[in-house]
């Protein structure tokens, strides 16, 4: 008999690999406008993540053993202008979860809960985060690791893919942009192991059919700044990289400040599942072919 997994935020890039990924489950796909999810062959339902009877009332019908918690907000300077919110989406809500549910619970977390001066980071390093989404984030990992059930925190960075219905995407926004011609400018002092949410989906999916439990990192081969991936995504699909222009962070005046040296370590779970990170090149080429296919 399938697992019922009950799969919050699943509108986003990640939500998207992650339903392809899960085939095997039962799935509940939920978010707040799941547009994305409609033509799926996957029931839906619209959640308010911060509705305490809405989020009762669906554990309730739907019984889930599994909830994947993808849902987030994601966007840095918004939580730093709006921290009250972002702390209710991003961590207080998950006590309605948390109050209702018995079985496995596993949380989305980021590099961001460190201050990003001495990356990349393993999961036994002081967490220190600089601004309100790190913050949260962390928040949130603390209410599920003191969950009395099965738990997993799964921290990860710069999850990219090419999904159309998103803007969220990096990798997106570097393909559209040089291939109409639009000139960028890209931070060269970001340092991140971007990580592929079809590789992420392969992970959550494999650590979930084999029962591990605890604080995980989870990330690309590759160490790279933010300049240098867009160089590498303007070379896989033969755009103009001198397009691309280098700047500092400290250039944009961004609202929120950003950890600088980030990225992350993935020997634990390298080693408690057995799985190898593959090479950004290598995940890039394959997006580009199903792009083209």
């Amino acid at each position: 008999m399938r697992k019922r997994i009950l799969i919050t935020g699943a509108s986003g890039q990640l939500g998207n690999s992650v339903l392809n990924e899960f085939q095997d489950y039962e799935i509940l796909a939920v978010d707040l406008i799941p547009t994305a999810i409609q033509s799926r062959s996957i029931e839906f339902k619209s959640l308010d993540i911060t509705k305490k009877d809405e989020v009762k009332s669906v554990i309730q019908s739907f019984k889930p053993e599994i909830i994947l918690n993808l849902a987030a907000m994601t966007d840095v300077d918004t939580c730093e202008e709006n921290p009250e919110l972002a702390e209710e989406i991003n961590s207080n809500c998950l006590n309605s979860f948390l109050d209702e549910f018995q079985g496995t619970f596993v949380q989305i977390s980021t590099d961001y809960v460190f201050n990003g001066e001495d990356g990349p980071y393993s999961e036994t390093n002081q967490t220190n985060p600089i601004n309100c989404y790190g913050r949260t984030k962390l928040n949130s990992e603390k209410l599920v690791r003191a969950f009395s059930n099965q738990w997993v925190v799964l921290r990860t960075n710069v999850v990219y893919d090419y999904i159309q219905s998103t803007k969220a995407s990096f990798v997106k926004w570097v393909v559209d942009s040089l291939s109409n011609g639009k000139s960028i400018n890209v931070v060269n002092d970001q340092w991140n192991n971007p990580t592929w949410t079809v590789s992420l989906a392969q992970v959550l999916c494999q650590a979930l059919n084999m029962e591990v439990t605890g604080l995980f990192h989870y990330g690309g081969a590759d160490q790279v700044n933010r300049y240098q991936f867009a160089g590498m995504i303007a070379e896989v699909f033969n755009l103009d990289n001198s397009l691309i222009n280098p700047i500092s962070t400290s250039e944009l005046n961004q609202i929120a400040p950003r950890p600088l040296n980030c990225g992350l370590k993935t020997q634990l779970i390298e080693s408690k599942l057995g799985v190898k990170p593959i090479s950004l090149l290598e995940c890039l080429t394959k997006i580009k072919s199903k792009l083209t296919a």
